[in-house]
C-alpha cells in the first residue's frame, strides 16, 4: 500500500518557532548588578568585571563576601565596594581567578576576565538542543 505525501500541519511550524524561542531565551547572558554590603558612612566605589565571552556559573566574592552566585553573564557590576585594596575571587565554569584591585570612589574599576572553556552543563545543553532539532526535522519531513 502506497501512501501519498504527508499533509503539512500548522502545528509543526508553531513547534519549531516555540523551540527556537525557548533556546534563545534560556541561552542569553544578562548583565548582573550586585551591591556589596558596606556601611553607609564609608567611601565606596564600583568594580566592573567584563568577560571575553558569556560565561556560565559565574560566582564573585568581594573581600570574602559572595555577591554573585552561579549567574550566566558577560558583565558583572558590583557597587558599594569599600575604597582601597579589594580582594576579588572570580569563578566561572571550570576556571577561577583571584586578584587584588585598588578601588577609588571617583571612577569604576574595570577588570577584564578571560572566559574559560564551556562548563559541562553548557555542552550538555548544546547536545540536547542538537538532538531536539534532529528529531524535529525528522517529524516535519
Amino acid at each position: 500500500m502506497q501512501r501519498g505525501p504527508r499533509p503539512k500541519a500548522w502545528w509543526g511550524a508553531a513547534l519549531v518557532v516555540l523551540v527556537a524561542l525557548a533556546a534563545l531565551l534560556t541561552g542569553c547572558a544578562h548583565d548582573v548588578v550586585a551591591r556589596f554590603p558596606s556601611s553607609p558612612d564609608e567611601p565606596t566605589g564600583t568594580v566592573e568585571l567584563r568577560f571575553t565571552r558569556a560565561a556560565s556559573d559565574v560566582t564573585v566574592a568581594v573581600n570574602g563576601v559572595v555577591v554573585v552566585d552561579r549567574a550566566h553573564t558577560r558583565r558583572v557590576v558590583v557597587t558599594g565596594v569599600p575604597t582601597g585594596t579589594t580582594q576579588l575571587a572570580i569563578a566561572a565554569g571550570a576556571g577561577e581567578k583571584q586578584v587584588a584591585v585598588w578601588v577609588g570612589s571617583d571612577n569604576p574599576v574595570q577588570v577584564p576576565v578571560p572566559s574559560v572553556e564551556q562548563s559541562a552543563t553548557t555542552g550538555l545543553r548544546g547536545f540536547v538542543l542538537s538532538m531536539m532539532s534532529v528529531v524535529l526535522y525528522a517529524l516535519l519531513r
